[in-house]
């Protein structure tokens, strides 16, 4: 047995597992390049083209494999790669390249990649550049087929079925293809030294329930092949070479949260209130419409935050009010009379198309800092038709269900005024009956101390607890060097917390959280004794919330009238 070693990683996707080892540190294979004659190009593009035809057939296969789980989050990933593969932006132009250049497919293809995933590295939001990895997953499923290289596991490092122990997958990185092959192939656990929470990869991960843990560097080299390694991913950890009797503890720790979460069943569909009759509605964060899928099974109070940025991600121009307007209804019809919050369009000037919005404004979108630069609703005020658009199709929307929509980034009473000019303005043109209602999103530290103020023009408060503690603590969460520092339990962010909800009890007007402090368990009773009306969160992470809330004792932190 080789010494005992443990590290820290980010939690991918949950599970424990205790298996076996097996290193896949492989790498990307080279691209070929090669000089062609022009005459033969068109066999060049024809091969291109069978390689994308390939790949979709290929998606499609792991799609039927995938609609039995009965979670839409894998197949919504594999989607949006079907719809990437056949994105002009990347063959067309590849096709392009080899017209142009006489150069082999593999080599176009490649240039072409980095070409697009260099524009997604120079954005400012984060969710944006972690959209990097899909363009080079995308592409790694056209070369692949390009490259005939092999699309199953080498039988060596196929699980026995007479394995006593799983078997826990260590690489640098694994791109969806992988992932899914891993899963139909029997391995238990995955560990990665780089990737990110929100990658598609881990969201696949996540999906199909295969344990995972990410960013765990040089972890490569910490162990051998056959190493005995504890997957945990409930503690954020992995332990390597552990002694038998912690073995025997961690066995009992997996038993204690299997049936744990069986006992989560009996909350779906129930009411989210405490021991004591308080109601504090559970509410999802949500992306795309089919997530509501996994919503009907559990039970939502509705929906706390739609994020509008994905619409607009892969789009050459910003989708036109019409596009808008049936997205939104379509998800505000859905939840048939359940509340709905849309925040408006959350990006900074990291789109070609938005240079394009009001030329002789002379906008820079540039800034040595985008965090603190033009985002959020300083960037939709400068651009008026961005803001018109979609407050018109949010609005038209507005009719079909209870809608509140939730302003970013603001930072004084005029932004917040502005917008709401604006919107009563669109409301009398068009003739909408529906009840305006406009909040701030509490993300900025100066929003903060003069909320007392905003509660005067705004009809509801989201805190936004991400950027908020960001933003006071000076602390970057997605840059490692500092991320210790990054303390959701700093006092000052326990008392900014408390001055927002103070702010919005003398207004009169309700308030939620919608960061991801919002599932955090230390803070559920907190929030709802400062008398919050409504948690948003992440959809797998309502019925443990909610489970929690139901064993709370409601004694208000908050004075009362």
């Amino acid at each position: 047995m080789r010494p005992r070693s443990e590290g820290r990683a980010v939690a991918g996707s949950s599970g424990i597992i205790i298996g076996r080892v097996k290193k896949l540190s492989h790498g990307l294979q080279p691209i070929p390049e090669r000089r062609l004659a022009t005459e033969e190009t068109g066999q060049e593009i024809r091969r291109l083209q069978l390689a994308v035809e390939a790949a979709i057939t290929e998606i499609d296969q792991q799609r039927l494999h995938l609609r039995q789980l009965g979670s839409q989050d894998p197949l919504m990933v594999l989607d949006a790669h079907r719809m990437m593969i056949a994105d002009p932006e990347l063959t067309q132009q590849a096709i392009s390249r080899i017209n142009s250049e006489c150069i082999n497919a593999e080599w176009a293809l490649r240039q072409q990649m980095d070409a697009i995933q260099q524009l997604f590295r120079e954005f400012d939001n984060a969710y944006l550049r972690g959209r990097e990895d899909d363009i080079e997953q995308v592409g790694q499923r056209i070369l692949c087929q390009l490259m005939q290289r092999s699309h199953e596991l080498p039988a060596d490092l196929v699980p026995d079925s007479e394995e006593q122990q799983p078997l826990i997958f260590v690489g640098e990185d694994f791109n969806i293809s992988d992932i899914v092959r891993m899963w139909r192939q029997g391995i238990s656990g995955i560990v990665t030294e780089q990737g990110g929470v929100d990658a598609h990869n881990i969201i696949v991960a996540r999906g199909i329930g295969l344990p995972a843990l990410i960013g765990a560097a040089g972890i490569l080299d910490e162990m051998e092949d056959g190493d005995l390694l504890i997957l945990d991913a409930e503690q954020r950890q992995w332990i390597l070479n552990p002694p038998q009797e912690e073995q025997t503890g961690y066995s009992r720790f997996i038993e204690a949260v299997t049936s744990n979460r069986r006992g989560l069943a009996a909350y779906a569909m129930q009411p989210s209130r405490s021991l004591n009759g308080r109601e504090m509605r559970l509410m999802a964060n949500i992306e795309f419409i089919e997530e509501l899928d996994v919503a009907d099974q559990i039970g939502i109070d509705g929906i706390g935050l739609f994020r509008s940025e994905f619409l607009f991600l892969n789009c050459k121009l910003p989708p036109d009010e019409e596009q808008q307007y049936r997205y939104y209804a379509a998800i505000i019809r859905r939840m048939a009379g359940k509340p709905v919050t849309m925040r408006l369009l959350d990006i900074g000037g990291d789109k070609s198309w938005l240079q394009q919005q009001d030329q002789h404004e002379h906008i820079s979108y540039g800034g040595n800092n985008p965090s603190l630069g033009l985002r959020g609703i300083r960037l939709l005020l400068r651009c008026r038709q961005l803001l018109t658009t979609q407050l018109r199709a949010m609005l038209r929307a507005g009719e079909e269900g209870p809608l509140h929509i939730l302003v970013p980034m603001v930072s004084n009473c005029d932004e917040m005024q502005q917008v709401r000019a604006l919107a009563m303005q669109i409301r009398k043109e068009l003739g909408l009956q529906s009840p305006l209602s406009i909040g701030t999103m509490i993300e900025v530290p100066a929003a903060v101390m003069i909320a007392d103020d905003l509660a005067k023009v705004s009809d509801f408060f989201s805190i936004g607890t991400n950027d908020l503690i960001q933003y006071t603590l000076a602390v970057d969460r997605s840059d490692e060097g500092v991320a210790d520092l990054y303390q959701p339990d700093h006092p000052a962010i326990q008392k900014l917390i408390y001055q927002t909800a103070l702010a919005a009890k003398h207004a009169g007007i309700p308030i939620s959280v919608c960061g991801e402090l919002a599932a955090h368990p230390d803070w559920t009773e907190t929030f709802l004794n400062l008398d919050m009306h409504a948690l948003s969160m992440s959809l797998h992470n309502i019925l443990p919330v909610r489970r929690l809330l139901s064993r709370q004792v409601y004694t208000p932190l908050l004075p009362q009238r």
